[in-house]
């Protein structure tokens, strides 16, 4: 069974190629095929792309095969040896105009590439090749902030100064290299792209993380039992605080949140593009408990457009869950950066207390990697004992 997505799309014949892998010795794609026959004589055409990238490749052995029906070959040789790379801009161009994100996150990716190419080669970055895009920029990127981090900072500050130096250089890494994600390729399927894997597989050194803190139960018993005058007082924020809580639903995803998005007890937390509606992480549905739907269902008649937390319009619900909701649970949760965003840290927890695995946490979390979904909550499961399996267990029981 070939490989659909190897199919090259070639427009002076009917007949199907594909991609074929190289030969020992060699990275690249290479093209077979055979040609019409050349004065009388027919022969089998093996040839290099030049190129390990699938999209790059795909454009080249077209042209390619299209020469040998168009020109017995004659322009095929050099095809691999052009050196008309598209440019930074270009590749910025195509993918703002089919990336399907929300809008800040394209502008904060594009944003990233672009200073981590000025921060090496300097100049307009929009008109470098995307030739520059390999393993030796991200390192100089990372070498050079963290020269710049050494000279601002003093000794008593030097700690704190690297500690962020590092956790920003990652994320615009982790930013810049999404641009050319593997699943994104498609959208350059007729740009002339360098090999980019090792762009892409080029990491920074993060800044060791040390363990959450759990939260304090005493401190969360009290603000559950302040909740029913919560939902008196302010139902908007008393309905956020159960999409936090219960369904460790995002910020973003709370106030967009819509009725319609439940189906079969869970809500859809995806793609929603006539929403203009892009989650983070990736795509799932988080299952509902019946007393919860319920319970968010009671302030239907004070919701307008179909949201679930109340409110007028985008900008009331906005200040519920982004700030009235913070300000309310920080009276419990206190030394947190993210008040809310503990809750849905918690979700996760409880989760784990409950039984679940680190990769059912992972999905409902829709965490794009379990080894984030580790990096917060593998210390939980350092400790839990292990099942036995008595005389009576080996078969599972009957209902």
């Amino acid at each position: 069974m070939k490989d659909r997505k190897l199919l090259i799309p070639v427009r002076s014949t009917t007949r199907k190629f594909y991609l074929h892998p190289p030969p020992a010795g060699r990275n690249d794609w290479h093209v077979r095929f055979t040609p019409p026959a050349i004065n009388g004589s027919r022969r089998v055409v093996f040839r290099s792309t030049g190129t390990k990238e699938i999209a790059a490749a795909k454009r080249i052995a077209s042209q390619i095969i299209e020469s040998f029906w168009n020109d017995a070959g004659r322009g095929a040789e050099p095809l691999k040896l052009r050196n008309d790379n598209a440019t930074i801009g270009e590749l910025i161009e195509r993918y703002e105009g089919n990336a399907v994100q929300r809008p800040r996150t394209i502008r904060g990716n594009v944003r990233s590439l672009r200073l981590i190419v000025k921060t090496v080669h300097n100049g307009d970055p929009d008109q470098k090749p995307t030739t520059v895009l390999t393993s030796s920029l991200i390192r100089d990127f990372e070498k050079r902030r963290l020269q710049r981090a050494e000279e601002r900072a003093t000794a008593a500050t030097r700690a704190g100064v690297i500690q962020r130096t590092r956790n920003s250089t990652a994320s615009f890494v982790r930013q810049a290299r999404s641009i050319v994600a593997l699943r994104k390729m498609k959208f350059y399927e007729d740009l002339k792209l360098p090999d980019l894997a090792a762009f892409r597989g080029e990491s920074v050194e993060t800044p060791h993380r040390s363990l959450p803190r759990p939260l304090d139960m005493k401190a969360l018993s009290a603000m559950e039992a302040a909740t029913p005058k919560l939902a008196s007082e302010d139902p908007a924020v008393y309905v956020a605080h159960l999409l936090f809580s219960r369904l460790g639903l995002r910020n973003i995803e709370i106030v967009n949140a819509r009725r319609h998005w439940i189906s079969d007890g869970s809500i859809g937390i995806i793609n929603r593009a006539e929403e203009n509606f892009f989650p983070k992480g990736c795509e799932g549905w988080v299952p509902i408990a019946c007393d919860v739907l319920a319970e968010i269902m009671k302030f239907r008649s004070l919701t307008t457009d179909d949201y679930l937390v109340p409110g007028k319009n985008q900008t009331e619900r906005h200040h519920a869950v982004y700030r009235r909701h913070s300000k309310w649970v920080s009276k419990w949760i206190k030394g947190r950066a993210k008040t809310s965003y503990e809750l849905r840290r918690y979700a996760g927890s409880r989760l784990l207390d409950m039984g679940a695995t680190i990769f059912e946490v992972r999905d409902f979390l829709r965490h794009r990697d379990v080894q984030t979904t580790q990096q917060w909550y593998a210390y939980r499961l350092q400790n839990r004992a292990l099942r036995t399996i008595g005389m009576r267990d080996l078969l599972p029981a009957k209902d």
